[in-house]
């Protein structure tokens, strides 16, 4: 799973956007961009997002822990990697 694999839609709670994935565990990952949010647009910074091409830093929440602000689409890479097994090749024997 990368940032690439994610399908963002228009956050019904503030003027942004959102994805979210559940691990293989059911842990939810939440990333957003939006108004208020810890992230930043090219506009700025917690500006209104309606585009993930707008989208310079999102906010991440793992889970139930506090989300972690401003992270870029390789933090996010990196966040995906630590808690996603890596998919295995099928062999053809």
């Amino acid at each position: 799973m990368q940032f690439k694999h994610l399908e963002f839609i228009k956050c019904p709670v503030v003027d942004g956007i959102k994805a979210q994935v559940f691990t293989d565990d059911g842990t939810l990952i939440s990333i957003v961009c939006g108004e208020g949010m810890y992230s930043s647009t090219k506009e700025g910074s917690r500006k209104a997002c309606s585009a993930v091409a707008e989208a310079l830093t999102f906010e991440v929440m793992v889970g139930k822990t506090q989300p972690v602000g401003w992270q870029t689409r390789e933090d996010i890479d990196r966040i995906l990697a630590e808690n996603f097994s890596p998919v295995r090749e099928k062999s053809s024997l």
